[in-house]
């Protein structure tokens, strides 16, 4: 009995290590918004079973990724809270602060199509055409729509929001698509 709770308590160890192990993702984006011209290079690194590390390319912590059951949070290289993301199977809820309050939403109408809300104001929309594996996103306030080539993924609605920096919109996608988002 002894060897097998030692037996046991090896393969847990064994598990825990795993998913600790140093799994990297390296991102580089030249991103273009407004004219200007962004830098999103950066690493991520699985440190703990619940988070994750972003870091730039000099190696410095510049995000982490704290992940709850039913979403996560993105804080500061110092864990302040920037964004609290909320899963469910039918919305996605994003907000500045612990309470959820004044959060934008992104509402999956059904399975090519979302729209992203905030204070129940529509202020984009994304319809998938599985013909043509495009996604178009049209911001209500008359920009223009956008095309972009891939499956399905509502997360694409996270550039409508102007109050997330572009790093940072990039990061949550990411998240989001990992999510199935």
């Amino acid at each position: 009995m002894k060897h097998y709770i030692k037996l046991l308590s090896i393969g847990v160890l064994f598990f825990i290590a795993l998913a600790c192990k140093d799994t990297e993702k390296n991102n580089t984006n030249a991103s273009t918004s407004n004219g200007i011209s962004h830098d999103l290079t950066y690493t991520s690194k699985m440190t703990k079973p619940d988070k994750k590390k972003y870091y730039d390319a000099n190696g410095n912590v510049i995000f982490e990724v704290k992940y709850k059951l039913n979403g996560f949070k993105l804080r500061t290289a110092g864990s302040q809270l920037l964004w609290k993301v909320k899963l469910d199977t039918d919305k996605i809820k994003i907000s500045a602060n612990e309470d959820n309050l004044n959060p934008y939403e992104i509402k999956l109408i059904n399975s090519n199509e979302a729209k992203l809300v905030k204070d129940d104001a529509k202020l984009a929309r994304l319809v998938y055409d599985a013909v043509s594996n495009t996604q178009t996103i049209t911001p209500v306030n008359g920009t223009g729509s956008e095309t972009v080539k891939g499956n399905y993924a509502p997360s694409l609605l996270i550039h409508e929001i102007s109050e997330i920096p572009e790093i940072q919109k990039h990061i949550l996608k990411d998240e989001l698509v990992l999510k199935g988002f």
